[in-house]
């Protein structure tokens, strides 16, 4: 496909970040959203509404199908991301899918397989590689700037009000720490060895309230992660949009031999006060300006089409280290129900 060549694209899950992806995938250059999946009618008339040429389906596969797709972005609960994954891929549609990948480092290195194999473009959703300050922090890492890397501690906990949706949907490792696991190992570039971790259950939900983890690394480096749906309603706002509006209260260091590189989400230069709430809107994940979404969504969605224009199947978001991702993940979860240390060979300390 020459680059001037527009990309039809299809987008499946119309939830809250779905609805994102949408707006940004209706009002980028050389891209044609042409279809929509949804189960719930109601969403997909939303998006039908406001986008005349788009075509609206209940069934993913029926989608794939019949709507003559070039790329496909999956948002769909994380459940299904696998089996939607590997539909797409096996009819060499080039294939986005959101954090994370999949539920177990099988299936996400069976997807990853699989998408080799065809030749076709595979991107995972991990939207902070493609934020401005996250990719700065990168560069200094790697120009030495820092030095040899000694201890990286990652934080992201979210508004407890957002955590019936997911208490009993998924663990908060891959919904929301996953994103630091993926950061974490961008800027280890060491693979972890080892993982001790511990839960809490609060809320009586199937999944925890929050969860902490200890990573060795095989460079030495150690790693800290924390994640939790505990922050209070009264908390500052960083996400505000018309039908989403809560704080993720964000932080990742990364300390070296030579220097200390920190990046927190909350410290935004905006500031807005009113008698119900205070908001802090984050400006460099998902901004809305003059009707349009920006920042590193926009930025992630963009790279992936031109990888589809370009045939390239190298991506800043890469496929190995969300797999990898995907194994530590399952080492915090089961050192956290074990109580004991575990490691990435599967055998208990």
């Amino acid at each position: 496909m020459a680059r001037s060549e527009r990309v039809r694209v299809g987008l499946a899950g119309l939830g809250r970040f779905g609805k994102l992806h949408a707006a940004v995938l209706g009002d980028l250059g050389g891209v044609d959203l042409v279809a929509v999946c949804d189960p719930r009618p109601d969403e997909i008339a939303a998006i039908t509404s406001r986008h005349e040429s788009v075509r609206g389906f209940g069934d993913f596969d029926d989608m794939l199908d019949r709507a003559d797709l070039e790329a496909v972005f999956i948002v769909t609960p994380e459940a299904f991301h696998p089996a939607h994954a590997l539909a797409a891929i096996s009819r060499g549609i080039a294939t986005f899918v959101e954090k994370p990948m999949a539920m177990t480092s099988g299936e996400g290195a069976q997807i990853a397989a699989a998408a080799a194999a065809a030749g076709v473009a595979l991107q995972i959703g991990f939207v902070l590689r493609f934020d401005v300050q996250h990719a700065l922090l990168k560069a200094q890492i790697d120009r030495g700037d820092l030095g040899h890397v000694v201890s990286l501690r990652a934080k992201r906990n979210t508004s407890r009000a957002w955590f019936p949706d997911y208490g009993d949907r998924v663990h908060p490792i891959y919904e929301t720490a996953i994103h630091d696991l993926d950061l974490i190992l961008w800027y280890a570039q060491s693979p972890v060895i080892k993982v001790q971790a511990i839960e809490r259950h609060l809320s009586g939900m199937r999944y925890p309230d929050g969860c902490w983890a200890l990573l060795e690394f095989a460079s030495g480096a150690v790693g800290m992660v924390e994640t939790s749906w505990m922050i209070p309603d009264g908390a500052p706002a960083n996400v505000v949009t018309p039908t989403w509006r809560g704080t993720i209260d964000a932080e990742i260091e990364v300390i070296g031999v030579a220097g200390t590189g920190r990046i927190r989400l909350l410290d935004a230069p905006l500031s807005l006060w009113s008698a119900g709430f205070t908001a802090m809107p984050e400006t460099g994940l998902w901004p809305e300006s003059g009707g349009a979404i920006g920042g590193a969504l926009r930025e992630e969605d963009a790279h992936f089409l031109d990888r589809v224009r370009r045939g390239a199947l190298e991506s800043i978001a890469s496929v190995a280290d969300a797999v990898a991702g995907l194994r530590v993940a399952e080492a915090i979860v089961a050192a956290a129900a074990s109580g004991m240390a575990v490691a990435l060979d599967g055998e208990t300390q």
